[in-house]
């Protein structure tokens, strides 16, 4: 039986059975505005990653992150390019394992639109946080994707 090496929250390799691992895509925003990006806190590790969410069956990635973006920041973003792609294998809470391939674009915020955080949970975990203070090890995921997006703005 072949296993594949998932990694928990606080980055644990775990080997778990090829045949138990769900596949799902899953999207997550670079929003860069004023050498500032918008990141969220996972609450366990307190690691900082771009926001974002996996695919529903029904969703393309530009209607997720849209949503998404609008549950978090009241503002429906528009899409850039993709700047990242990246595979990702990971045990969620209840211990399930997933392979997400992941999706990471370039953000920007409408012209006449304001960005608030909204209030809710994820909300709560979302921050506004200098480009210039962020390092590697204070990533969960998306750090390269962060990179990327910086490079695309040339900051």
């Amino acid at each position: 039986m072949a296993t594949i090496v998932c990694y928990d929250i606080h980055g644990n390799a775990v080997p778990v059975a090829a045949e138990s691992i769900t596949f799902r895509p899953a999207v997550y925003g670079v929003y860069i505005e004023n050498s500032q990006i918008l990141l969220q806190k996972q609450p366990q590790t307190g690691l900082w990653h771009p926001p974002g969410t996996m695919l529903a069956a029904s969703d393309t990635p530009t209607q997720a992150i849209r949503h998404y973006f609008r549950q978090i920041a009241g503002v429906t973003p528009v899409i850039g390019s993709l700047l990242f792609v990246e595979d990702q294998y990971f045990l969620d809470e209840a211990r399930r394992a997933w392979k997400l391939s992941a999706m990471y674009y370039g953000l920007e915020r409408p012209l006449t639109t304001p960005t608030s955080l909204t209030e809710n949970n994820e909300a709560s975990q979302t921050e506004w946080v200098p480009l210039a203070t962020l390092q590697r090890e204070q990533f969960q995921f998306g750090y390269e994707a962060v990179q990327a997006g910086k490079l695309q703005q040339k900051l």
